[in-house]
């Protein structure tokens, strides 16, 4: 799992106050949609570590042992999450740390969002782009035996 340090997250929030829960909500149960139709092969029943706020996330079926890191020690490893903090909706795509080619693969559009806070709407084409960046973790994991 990556390390706070290295997690990035796409930031959404709502300029008017009166509409942050329901838009926020709104966003967040999108999000969680679109993880969904990735389980299986990725497991959902773990619960994901966020202080009690709503969250998803997607783990590998079976812990996995990762040369060099965790001791070697098995460790439930996590591809995707999504979490409603307080003024924005947090989400969290693992694979793209693990190799720089892969972040290459991602659209600009959705790059832009790991580093900006953007407008409180997840428009069809950012949708396409998440659910691509899912596929892309997907085969990721995959390739590397995980799955």
């Amino acid at each position: 799992m990556a390390t706070a340090a290295t997690v990035k997250q796409v930031q959404v929030k709502q300029t008017k106050p009166r509409m942050v829960e329901a838009s926020l909500e709104g966003v967040y149960e999108a999000l969680v949609k679109n993880l969904q139709r990735h389980a299986p092969p990725f497991r959902t029943a773990v619960p994901c570590r966020s202080g009690g706020k709503p969250s998803f996330q997607l783990m590998v079926p079976k812990p996995v042992a990762i040369p060099g890191a965790y001791g070697g020690k098995p460790v439930d490893l996590q591809m995707a999450a999504v979490i409603l903090q307080k003024g924005y909706v947090g989400f969290y795509l693992m694979c793209i740390y693990m190799k720089d080619a892969t972040k290459k693969k991602l659209s600009p559009a959705l790059l832009k969002l790991l580093k900006d806070v953007l407008p409180c709407t997840l428009d069809d084409g950012l949708r396409k782009d998440i659910q691509a960046a899912l596929g892309l973790g997907t085969k990721v994991y995959r390739e590397r035996g995980w799955l």
